[in-house]
């Protein structure tokens, strides 16, 4: 089960294995959730190119490219540097031969390479390095992630796709349960190859992203328990406590010298502790954490400031989440037809 093969484009580009491009017209789309789940169903050997870098994490006091040191340890690939070898600056252009020859360097032994697009499907339009413009020089096809929130500038896209004569493989609605929508697309000429359903498991946080986005200090690690919500306890004991019994699997930020509403989120299904202020726990606070395997992270923010931060805080995809792994894999077979994707 394979892409087209590979051609020469009229400027003379090649890519040596057939190549599928991913991209999205928004942020946060699920993009890299559904090349995860089409590689993991890929059968054959497959490559995975992110040509421009984009979230940074640590990993071992290094920075890495988040997608490519996931598909790395994932699929048993080559470095994270030579997966996603690129930073994009509007005023730098990268060159596309450059890129073209990053994707060669890692194509040694696939049958074909899953080449995953930037935020949005428009970066890099300017310097001739956007997805559109990358599938085009490789006589790719594209494959489109989007929520339901940007169907309009889907169609928009389409429409631009066809103007410079580059194929749109299909689309993949991600957390959509509603047929309706794929109906009203499939209606107005646009192939759908699959609707992914919201999934509460991939939004869960760890204590760990929390600690590393806030640069704050594990001083009780528990257990790695998920972390669906986050609260703020800036109330009396009486009224966090209704508030802390309602809401499980959480995350409770609060001031650092706030016993009282530390041992009140203790007390209900909470899975961390951030405390703010960069002010230590009392000692039987600490004890009873310990005692019930909750994380404590102390940060030296305010309880505002923590709170806005995670707030914009998404989940990542831990390569050594086996948990994780095994459901996308097993929602994108189940939702997508990988079939007609990889053929």
């Amino acid at each position: 089960m394979l892409l087209k093969t590979a051609e020469v484009d009229d400027l003379g580009f090649k890519c040596e294995v057939p190549a599928l491009v991913i991209s999205s017209v928004s942020e946060r789309s699920g993009k890299t959730v559904v090349a995860l789940g089409l590689a993991l169903n890929f059968k054959g050997v497959l490559g995975f190119y992110k040509p421009i870098r984009e979230n940074l994490i640590p990993v071992e006091g290094n920075l890495v490219e988040e997608d490519a040191y996931l598909m790395k340890h994932v699929l048993d690939l080559e470095d994270e540097s030579l997966l996603s070898p690129f930073t994009y600056n509007l005023f730098k252009g990268i060159k596309a031969e450059d890129i073209i020859c990053g994707l060669n360097r890692i194509c040694s032994g696939k049958q074909a390479v899953l080449l995953e697009g930037t935020k949005d499907i428009s970066t890099g339009f300017v310097h001739n390095v956007s997805s559109i413009q990358i599938a085009k020089m490789l006589s790719a096809e594209i494959l489109l992630v989007t929520d339901i929130y940007s169907l309009d500038r889907v169609a928009m896209t389409k429409l631009l796709l066809d103007k410079l004569k580059v194929k749109l493989k299909g689309v993949v609605l991600n957390q959509s349960q509603d047929p309706g929508f794929e109906n009203y697309m499939i209606k107005r000429g646009i192939k759908i190859v699959g609707s992914i359903p919201f999934l509460t498991e991939l939004k869960a946080l760890h204590a760990y992203e929390i600690a590393e986005e806030l640069g704050g200090e594990v001083i009780v690690e528990g257990e790695d328990r998920p972390i669906e919500r986050i609260l703020i306890g800036a109330m009396t004991p009486e009224s966090a406590l209704k508030y802390f019994r309602q809401v499980p699997a959480k995350a409770v930020i609060t001031g650092g010298d706030r016993a009282d509403l530390q041992l009140a989120a203790l007390s209900t299904s909470t899975s961390c502790l951030v405390l703010t202020g960069g002010l230590y726990p009392a000692n039987h606070v600490i004890a009873r954490a310990q005692e019930l395997g909750v994380s404590v992270i102390l940060v030296h923010l305010d309880t505002l400031t923590a709170a806005e931060r995670l707030e914009r805080l998404t989940a990542r995809i831990d390569p050594f989440d086996r948990q994780k792994i095994s459901l996308i894999k097993d929602t994108v077979r189940e939702n997508l037809d990988t079939d007609a994707i990889w053929e």
